[in-house]
């Protein structure tokens, strides 16, 4: 089942990337690479990439947000094959990203979307750095989120990605 890894927010959010290519936005994804044929590594990690990336989403794996909340400390994911779906492991060295003015923040509430300030998501991340416990249910810290990107590489939106 492909919606349980990717959620509500996979629809919406690859037609935003879709919208922003249309108008010549970069709406980077980590863009699938070629199948390739028996290649398999040790159950737990990541397999030969499966076609990947079904929705084209750019997911990055948040590490800290910085205190005056104007960036994010995050790595890159790729979309890799797993037992019964993919899924987005980190990848390469963790770098700062910045955000576009009027940036929209996504968390989630159990699976349900709510709109909340780039402030408040960059305080979750902070929070969750250091305690996985730092938000009571239905809140969580899982900290890989959807993002599309401006021209300039800045990030417009980001959304907190459910995945059980």
């Amino acid at each position: 089942m492909r919606n349980r890894h990717f959620g509500f927010a996979a629809v919406g959010v690859a037609s935003a990337a879709l919208t922003l290519t249309a108008f010549g936005a970069t709406a980077a994804s980590a863009a699938p690479q070629a199948a390739h044929s028996g290649s398999t590594i040790s159950a737990g990690e990541p397999t030969a990439d499966c076609g990947g990336n079904p929705y084209h989403l750019r997911v990055l794996q948040a590490i800290d947000a910085s205190p005056a909340g104007k960036s994010l400390t995050a790595q890159n994911t790729k979309y890799f094959c797993g037992d019964d779906d993919g899924y987005f492991a980190p990848v390469g060295k963790a770098k700062r990203f910045h955000f576009a003015p009027g940036a929209k923040a996504t968390l989630l509430n159990g699976i349900h979307q709510e709109k909340v300030s780039l402030t408040d998501l960059l305080r979750r991340v902070h929070a969750c750095k250091s305690n996985g416990n730092a938000v009571h249910w239905p809140s969580s810290c899982n900290s890989q989120y959807v993002i599309t990107v401006n021209k300039a590489g800045a990030i417009t939106t980001i959304s907190q990605r459910y995945h059980p």
